[in-house]
């Protein structure tokens, strides 16, 4: 059984699956029977978000996605090069990708080197707080008509923003999703176990998905980490060897923008952590 909710739908409803369908995931849009209760088959996806897992294994999030909304917060701090991680699955989508910094409950207040690396990127942060309602409305505004996923460490208050928004702009009578706070080690814990859709008055949805300590992307090759870095594929074309690394190859464009400004070193550090990673596989 499933639950099947089209975006206009004010209210879930629960679907048997055929027997070969194994492999759904939130968001995915499906064809029924003639009777309206049982589903079929998936349509194809427009995109997946996936992520592997300690394992190596492929993890499917979600799929059809418009926009993917990288929530930090001051606790827990964001994780060294976890935004950059997430930035490399939300491009390869493609989709478009905002920074959403929760818990400003007085206005925003992030520290200005967690968004310094990625000033340069088209990313438009907004502060939000899901406690006393602070920059919700421009959140709600800004998600409108599209199909929108939180994603971020556990602990930054997704679904504390899920339950927000929907209490302010949600459609019809649905379960807020279940909220939790941080662990005595400061760390998130775990209160969304799997994606959940909810569909926002006027067009649209929010996808809820479950928190993470770290996120490794699917890396199938170089050119999935080039598309995952625009703004390193983009200087590259000025370095003199075509496949160039960006590591000790002669007249690199990239390592010269990091020297002379343009590209904050965090970028790179980042790419070479990324890539470490790739040739290891």
């Amino acid at each position: 059984m499933a639950d099947i909710a089209a975006p206009e739908d004010a209210e879930p409803r629960r679907i048997r699956l055929h027997r070969r369908l194994k492999d759904l995931a939130c968001g995915d849009r499906v064809e029924l029977d003639a009777a309206g209760e049982q589903v079929q088959r998936r349509l194809p996806r427009d995109n997946t978000l996936v992520r592997q897992d300690g394992f190596g294994r492929r993890k499917v999030i979600a799929a059809n996605i418009d926009t993917v909304w990288i929530v930090i917060a001051p606790s827990p701090m964001p994780a060294r090069y976890l935004i950059d991680r997430f930035l490399v699955a939300v491009y390869n989508l493609p989709a478009r990708p905002r920074i959403l910094v929760n818990k400003q409950d007085t206005g925003p207040a992030a520290p200005s080197e967690w968004l310094a690396p990625y000033a340069h990127l088209d990313l438009d942060p907004l502060h939000v707080s899901a406690r006393s309602g602070y920059g919700l409305d421009a959140l709600a505004e800004a998600a409108r008509g599209h199909t929108n996923i939180l994603i971020g460490q556990s602990g930054v208050g997704k679904s504390s923003l899920i339950a927000a928004l929907l209490e302010r702009h949600g459609s019809g009578e649905i379960k807020l999703p279940e909220t939790g706070d941080l662990g005595a080690s400061g760390e998130g814990r775990h209160t969304t176990v799997t994606a959940q859709w909810y569909p926002l008055t006027g067009g649209g949805a929010w996808i809820d998905s479950p928190g993470v300590r770290d996120f490794t992307p699917e890396l199938e090759s170089i050119d999935a980490l080039v598309r995952g870095f625009p703004d390193i594929e983009a200087l590259g074309e000025g370095c003199r060897f075509r496949n160039c690394r960006h590591q000790t190859e002669p007249d690199c464009a990239v390592r010269d923008a990091v020297d002379q400004g343009p590209l904050p070193a965090a970028r790179l550090d980042a790419w070479n952590a990324l890539l470490e990673t790739l040739e290891k596989h």
